[in-house]
């Protein structure tokens, strides 16, 4: 077809030559020999090329030439007619060229749309910022999705809004709908102004958003409608996985092609996209606002039918939860939660005791499918009814539709769990402010659907034709193919580009006394362990120019380290050597650590930054050149095997370890627990001419086991490198001496 393409665009344009320029009798051979010279003319602009005297050379005796043109005089002009093209001809063109514009309609619309999604913005950010150094930039219109807490621009009033997702669906009515009236929102009206024509060829959500400002349109909606004739479309990749957050932004991924960056992660957001937490009082919250719905019969008279269904679906639930609480009440607690879980079977039979199991989901589906289409389209019509409520409902639907479709064969893949959370007094966190005021929250009682079986959810995306998981840290491969029950038949492990003179890794296996550094979570609590750590931090504090980055297991025992350094003034130390920063869970803090932290790296006196495996800082961030020289890893960061979850699914594995080929429990958690160490390591060299080093404190490094699910680059680089504290500060090849050369050879290269 793209032989054709090429054929006819040749074709069509000798063809239109032709009519401008000759007959289709002409030939080049004429063309060639006939020159013809034209004398500047006199005449007023009304002459035309016809009327001027035509002038041709005298062929030479001998020559050879067999020039058909006739010679003639300045005096007499002979004027040859040329014959017209015949009207089949012409026919011929206009066949070829409606033929050729209809193939690349056709052509264009079995394109595929690539779908890209990353963990974060800021990680789909320096993603465009690579395609706009590409060729395919003016070929391939993008754009960028997003949430409306991100791209929303309308003032949010939180007095009369629960969330921006209330405000926008009750002021403006979707592009969904077929309904003409005017929308509230004059952003939405406008929205038409941000389209491929106006945006540059590149943009990003900040570019976007900026854009949207200027012209007064709303970038929202405007990505969502330019995604419909985007090449590639930009997103986090939750949009893709989570089939909610999918069916709402309207993304269809058959026969398309999907590319997930950060694909280390891909099971756990699979696994967490299937579980759902549905709380009493989100229950009583729905009730409430559709029984208010309920009562305005003659306006929403087509939506009673299924309003007062799923409020009779709602107060089964409630029901439910009233008459399971006894069974939680004895059961002991544990950092504020008190959980029962069922065997999964008991736990529908107690569904179909209240009409809200098998028998009546296909009639609950229908219904929700209705509401939820309703609410999308307008929500004006369900005044009262917030985004929480349609929330609530799909998440029923969706939670209900594992259960029981394709005849409940993915009920074993679920482990049910009724949750108390009790209230401590002394926990902050357990607190909310309104006006200034401190009260406490309620006690809240939770079923959560904890989905072991990634595979559920992943199953939707081998709809597309082709997707791609790129990550530095998939190792072991082995846990991608059985947990998401995918072969990956085309599977790529290059080499790290940079070479290995501008890498220092290394372990440590000891304390300065010469005890053994295991940095288990009992071994942390004592104080000597917690000195060595010291003293470690500071060795590479003072060895390392520009930034240095320190990641730990938990804020636990970041804080534990910090109350013990500033008893024995290492953390004085510290300060004095560096500008020193902590991971803050809170976003916009955050934000404003982290642009403090590249100011101070990029000054002589350098940064030290204290960050968790898993946080905002191990994963997504570039820490290039001088933002991070050492990276240094504290212990190995297995998951929490007190966190149900956790428990759950190691459980889950080693029964059904041998029938679905999964890898046992603890191997499982292995897994984890390293591709968590693996991201952080990462941080450290980021393209061809960075350099850095990086040392992993924990005595079991020395064990090969516990280096086979490392990188690969990270363990070639690491080889035989092992260190006890004394040969760290005195070996030849100590972590110093690799600093004092490149510092060399970067002033080498400077000048």
């Amino acid at each position: 077809m793209s032989e054709f393409l090429k054929w006819a665009d040749t074709l069509l344009r000798c063809a239109r030559d032709g009519l401008e320029k000759r007959s289709i009798y002409s030939n080049e051979k004429n063309e060639t020999n006939c020159k013809r010279q034209d004398p500047p003319s006199d005449s007023s602009e009304g002459d035309s090329p016809s009327s001027l005297v035509k002038l041709h050379k005298k062929p030479r005796l001998g020559s050879g030439s067999s020039s058909p043109c006739l010679p003639s005089t300045p005096e007499k002009q002979i004027t040859q007619t040329e014959p017209k093209t015949p009207e089949n001809v012409r026919q011929l063109y206009s066949l070829i060229d409606n033929l050729r514009v209809r193939t690349s309609m056709l052509v264009a619309s079995r394109l595929p749309t690539i779908f890209y999604g990353a963990r974060t913005h800021k990680q789909i950010e320096q993603v465009v910022k690579e395609f706009a150094r590409t060729v395919y930039t003016r070929d391939a219109p993008m754009t960028v999705l997003s949430s409306r807490e991100y791209s929303c621009i309308r003032e949010f009033d939180r007095a009369q809004w629960a969330s921006k997702n209330d405000m926008c669906r009750g002021c403006v009515r979707t592009f969904e709908s077929t309904r003409k009236e005017s929308s509230n929102c004059t952003y939405y009206e406008k929205r038409k102004a941000l389209n491929h024509r106006t945006m540059p060829p590149v943009f990003d959500l900040e570019d976007l958003v900026a854009a949207g400002k200027q012209k007064q349109a709303c970038p929202y909606y405007a990505a969502r409608e330019m995604a419909t004739a985007a090449s590639i479309v930009f997103c986090p990749y939750n949009y893709l996985i989570e089939p909610g957050i999918r069916s709402s932004m309207q993304i269809d991924v058959t026969d398309n092609i999907v590319i997930i960056d950060e694909g280390h992660n891909i099971e756990d957001v699979c696994r967490d996209a299937a579980t759902y937490i549905i709380t009493r009082a989100q229950v009583s919250t729905a009730i409430s606002e559709l029984q208010k719905v309920s009562q305005f019969t003659y306006a929403n008279q087509d939506s009673t039918g299924y309003i007062d269904f799923l409020l009779k679906v709602l107060n089964s639930w409630d029901q439910w939860f009233v008459n399971q609480t006894p069974l939680i009440k004895n059961c002991p607690v544990n950092n504020n939660e008190a959980v029962y879980t069922w065997p999964v079977e008991y736990f529908v039979n107690t569904l179909d005791n209240h009409n809200i199991g098998l028998k009546h989901y296909t009639e609950f589906r229908d219904h929700a499918e209705m509401f939820l289409r309703r609410l999308r389209e307008d929500p004006r019509t369900l005044l009262g009814v917030t985004q929480s409520t349609g929330t609530l409902i799909e998440s029923i639907d969706i939670v209900l539709g594992f259960l029981f479709r394709e005849g409940g064969r993915h009920i074993d893949d679920f482990v049910p769990a009724l949750v108390r959370t009790v209230v401590d007094e002394n926990d902050d966190s357990a607190w909310r402010y309104s006006n200034n005021r401190r009260t406490a929250e309620k006690e809240t009682l939770s079923l959560k659907l904890l989905c072991m079986n990634p595979a559920i959810i992943f199953e939707a995306l081998k709809s597309t034709r082709c997707i791609i998981i790129a990550s530095g840290t998939l190792t072991p491969l082995i846990s991608m193919h059985s947990e998401l029950a995918t072969e990956f038949p085309l599977q790529v492990s290059p080499k790290h580009v940079i070479s290995s003179d501008r890498v220092w890794i290394g372990s440590l296996s000891t304390c300065p006394d010469g005890s053994p550094l295991h940095c288990v979570n009992r071994n942390t609590q004592q104080v000597h362990i917690q000195d060595a750590l010291g003293e470690t931090v500071l060795h590479v504090c003072r060895a390392t120019p520009s930034g240095v980055l320190c990641f730990l297991p938990s804020y636990g025992l970041m804080n534990t380290l910090i109350k013990r350094w500033r008893e024995t003034n290492v953390w004085r130390k510290l300060e004095n050597l560096k500008q020193v920063f902590k991971e803050s869970r809170n976003v916009r803090d955050h934000n404003e650590i982290m642009e403090d932290y590249y100011e101070c790296a990029a000054s002589p006196r350098g940064a030290l930054l204290f960050a968790v495996y898993r946080g905002k800082v191990s994963e997504g961030m570039d820490f290039k050149d001088h933002q991070a020289r050492a990276v240094i890893t504290i212990g190995i960061p297995f998951p929490n095997t007190f966190d149900m979850a956790v428990k759950e699914k190691m459980k889950y594995n080693d029964k059904y370890m041998q029938s679905r080929k999964l890898l046992s429990g603890y191997d499982w958690l292995r897994v984890q627990a390293f591709r968590a160490l693996n991201q952080a390591v990462g941080r450290c060299v980021r393209h061809r001419n960075d350099w850095g080093a990086v040392l992993l404190v924990d005595a079991r490094f020395r064990d090969p086991r516990n280096n086979e699910h490392l990188s690969k680059w990270v363990r070639e680089f690491l080889n035989n490198n092992h260190h006890t504290f004394d040969s760290l500060m005195n070996s030849d090849n100590n972590l110093e001496s690799f600093m004092k050369h490149m510092k060399i050879q970067e002033c080498e290269e400077d000048t």
